[in-house]
């Protein structure tokens, strides 16, 4: 008994030491703030802060039947002084993590991510990395969320362009018809 309990208290041990060692220095999080259906969003590191890893969360709704998602994130460097390194980029929600894709590395670092046909509820765009400039650094990005026409309505616009494409067709085939007849009747003698 005395043995598995020992076991007991060893691993549990290695699991708190391997979940702090996984936590970030630097933690936050926060609802974005929406203009009509785009947002921005940030974060800026300060002296004393070299060397601390950070994990920045950014939460917000979809509501409807779905969305599409297109976001930026950048970030510069300047001479050593303000720097970071992005190691991740990230949205999740409902089951699903949406991973951005890295564009350019080293002094301009860029990131995309776009899904399309997210449902409804809560969502966290995450940027996780390191301070590597010796006065801080920063990022900054943009994100926007439209939402997707729901099948029905897809349907119904396809159908009323389907009738306005008819209608011009009809038009143009009967001004046809009017034209050829005036042709005829002006060739016959009087």
């Amino acid at each position: 008994m005395k043995k598995l309990l020992s076991s007991f208290l060893i691993a549990s041990a290695f699991v708190a030491m391997a979940s702090s060692a996984s936590a970030a220095d630097l933690e936050r999080t926060r609802e974005l703030v929406w203009t009509d259906a785009t947002s921005t969003f940030g974060a800026r590191y300060g002296d004393g802060t070299t060397g601390q890893t950070f994990l920045e969360n950014f939460t917000f709704n979809v509501g409807g039947a779905g969305a599409s998602v297109s976001s930026a994130l950048v970030s510069i460097a300047l001479d050593g002084l303000s720097r970071v390194g992005i190691s991740s980029f990230t949205l999740s929600g409902n089951g699903q993590t949406y991973t951005g894709t890295q564009l350019s590395s080293g002094d301009l670092q860029t990131f995309s991510l776009r899904t399309n046909g997210l449902t409804s509820g809560l969502y966290t765009l995450s940027v996780a990395g390191t301070v590597l400039g010796s006065a801080g650094g920063s990022f900054a990005g943009n994100i926007s969320v439209a939402p997707v026409p729901e099948a029905s309505t897809t349907a119904m616009m396809i159908g009323g362009l389907g009738l306005v494409g008819f209608a011009a067709y009809r038009r143009r085939r009967k001004a046809g018809d009017d034209g050829a007849q005036m042709t005829s009747a002006q060739m016959m003698p009087a």
